[in-house]
């Protein structure tokens, strides 16, 4: 985007160009709209709710995670205790108040269904290191932070 000048500088017209056609057809009087780029945001910290760690998941890797629980009694025994990890694991993030996630029993317990191969490679590190949004937080937060 570029500003046309009059010959006291003043801006008369704003087009949408690329340099060559400006230089041509305006020559030394035209100027460049710098685009701003935005804040990258504020720093939220680390603490979100329950439903937005949810959220951080896919639909395909809820139910992965929802099938992988459930216990089959004719299973191998190493079967039977994977799954109840992630039973475990589950009920220990319904009863979070809310979810810090530097925590090393959040971190451990995402990395792990990664290692389980309920999770593709890498969504560990996107899910527990993705900035946290203003709509992600504690209304209890919320509330202390500018938004």
């Amino acid at each position: 985007m570029f500003e046309i000048l009059d010959d006291d500088g003043a801006v008369i017209n704003v087009i949408a160009s690329d340099l060559a056609f400006v230089e041509q057809h305006y020559p030394g009087k035209y100027r460049e709209i710098v685009a701003i780029e935005p804040a990258t945001g504020s720093d939220h910290g680390t603490i979100i709710t329950r439903a937005a760690f949810r959220s951080r998941f896919t639909q395909a890797e809820k139910i992965a995670i929802e099938l992988a629980g459930l216990d089959d009694p004719s299973a191998a025994m190493e079967a039977r205790s994977q799954a109840a990890a992630i039973r475990t694991y589950q009920k220990d993030v319904d009863a979070a108040e809310f979810i810090d996630l530097t925590d090393p029993a959040t971190a451990g317990g995402v990395q792990a269904l990664e290692a389980a191969g309920l999770l593709a490679e890498g969504r560990a590190a996107d899910i527990l290191t993705a900035p946290v949004q203003w709509s992600e937080l504690p209304s209890s937060v919320q509330q202390s932070l500018p938004a």
